[in-house]
């Protein structure tokens, strides 16, 4: 069995059973990376992987917050045109290619 789809498993069912995904802000600041046309937003399935992430990272302050499904795929997040998020890194580990969704890929993901 490849490796992504086991990866897509995994991530998906820890989503939906605790029903939110976890990213790293520092304050009202975001942790995004620049993607072709808006943001790719990393979100982990865990705050101990966004703590792990996070120490390596150079910028400091970034802590993991927890958002709720309901939010996180509503208008207040990937339905945000000012938030600009076209990518969603699935548990991204620091040095490595992570999962990555479009925001309609992961929605569609979200609902089965």
């Amino acid at each position: 069995m490849n490796v992504e789809i086991i990866g897509d498993r995994e991530f998906i069912t820890s989503v939906q059973e605790q029903d939110g995904v976890w990213v790293l802000m520092a304050g009202q600041a975001l942790y995004a990376l620049p993607a072709e046309g808006g943001k790719a937003l990393p979100v982990w399935s865990s705050a101990e992987k966004a703590e792990v992430f996070a120490e390596k990272l150079r910028k400091s302050g970034f802590i993991p917050t927890f958002v709720p499904a309901s939010n996180f795929l509503g208008a207040a997040w990937l339905g945000s045109s000012s938030m600009q998020i076209v990518d969603v890194l699935a548990s991204p580990q620091y040095g490595q290619e992570s999962l990555t969704y479009t925001v309609d890929e992961l929605r569609a993901r979200l609902k089965t």
